[in-house]
């Protein structure tokens, strides 16, 4: 009898532990996720949903991981017109996607999903880590009228957003562009329209009266030569100058309304969101 103690036990163990959820796997750093972006076999794809020009969502597979995937590929210069009016210099480029995550990572914001720059078959692209835990985008946020649970975290997002596309000079946000996880964090993704060569903010009415305290200490630290070093392959002199002249536009503009409302009613703080400073090349 006592012989059977033992296996039984071991059994109910087993059933019970089978029954129960089972622990969510720790999280990949930004690093792990470069480099199984940078090494997983594509082995499948599919149209990308969310009206990404020129994308593909693909299935990568390594050492028994699989993920997803937006892979881009799109190279356009010199176009004439784009929806919401006239450009002149427009660039589509795959290589904005990577820089725009490199700057995300340099200014401590963690909102762009992380993004490597490889070859897909013949051609050159970047490959954007797909959002876990997606819970829909903003248009369908919009159209639900659904509500964070936090809405002042969800304000100060927005904020962030708002002064990161002044930075980039992002012409092509739209709300499909805009993500949103189970925890109500919102993912930044479709930069291939921005890094326009012109210093000026495009809109400067847009980046409204605060900002995140931690986004504008990270503005506040940007130099050429860190800038230059980590954006090499994808984006040029012109535009790194470009990217710190709207910089200090967005700096004095803070600064200007720090001085005629006070620092308590301009700056905040944001929740820390894992990963932010990583992977700064």
């Amino acid at each position: 009898m006592r012989g059977l103690v033992l296996p039984f036990v071991v059994a109910v163990a087993a059933a019970v532990a089978a029954q129960e959820p089972a622990s969510r796997p720790a999280p990949l750093t930004d690093a792990q996720k470069e480099r199984f972006l940078l090494q997983a076999k594509v082995v499948s794809r599919r149209s990308a949903p969310h009206g990404l020009t020129g994308t593909e969502r693909v299935t990568l597979a390594l050492n028994g991981l699989e993920h997803e995937a937006h892979v881009q590929t799109i190279e356009e210069y010199d176009l004439k017109a784009e929806p919401i009016g006239s450009e002149i210099d427009l660039r589509d480029s795959w290589r904005y996607n990577v820089a725009a995550y490199r700057l995300d990572r340099l200014l401590g914001l963690g909102m762009v999903p992380v993004t490597v720059e490889r070859r897909d078959e013949l051609r050159e692209a970047s490959f954007t880590w797909w959002v876990d835990d997606f819970l829909m985008d903003e248009k369908t946020r919009l159209r639900k009228k659904a509500a964070s649970p936090d809405p002042e975290a969800w304000e100060g997002q927005l904020d962030a957003v708002r002064v990161f596309d002044q930075l980039i000079e992002n012409s092509g946000r739209n709300a499909a562009h805009l993500l949103i996880d189970e925890d109500w964090r919102v993912w930044m993704i479709e930069h291939s329209r921005a890094f326009k060569v012109s210093g000026k903010l495009k809109s400067p009415k847009r980046l409204g009266a605060r900002c995140p305290r931690g986004l504008l200490a990270g503005l506040r630290a940007l130099d050429k030569s860190t800038i230059e070093r980590s954006m090499a392959g994808v984006l040029d002199t012109r535009q790194v100058d470009a990217v710190l002249a709207r910089r200090d536009a967005i700096v004095r503009h803070f600064d200007e309304r720090i001085a005629a409302s006070g620092e308590a009613a301009v700056l905040y703080d944001l929740p820390a969101r894992s990963e932010a400073t990583a992977t700064a090349r």
